[in-house]
């Protein structure tokens, strides 16, 4: 099982796009499952959104499950038995925000 992070969870999403900039990611975390939580959905934002994932966990373990993932079409493109870790940081409707990227060189 391969354990991620939120933000490698954006970086398989961006696996199959040509713009593989990094963007803010909308998380929503459904309540479909009583007391705990069901279905997990990640969207990159943009115009159209540039990709989305979507986390079932299981009763295996904490934050265990599989992760399906689709391009900017809605088409499957992977499907990963994952865990990840740092899901519990994230409010029910959350955003991960990109980091700004630093250039290493300044072009003058």
């Amino acid at each position: 099982m391969q354990e991620l992070s939120v933000a490698q969870v954006q970086d398989i999403i961006l696996e199959t796009q040509e713009d593989k900039t990094h963007r803010d990611m909308f998380i929503h975390k459904s309540p479909c499952a009583g007391n705990e939580t069901g279905a997990i959905f990640f969207a990159i934002s943009g115009t159209p959104p540039r990709g989305y994932a979507m986390f079932l966990p299981n009763m295996e373990g904490k934050n265990q499950g599989m992760l399906h993932v689709f391009d900017e079409l809605g088409l499957k493109r992977k499907i990963l038995h994952c865990k990840i870790n740092d899901i519990d940081q994230f409010k029910d409707n959350d955003v991960c925000f990109a980091k700004k990227v630093i250039p290493v060189i300044e072009v003058q």
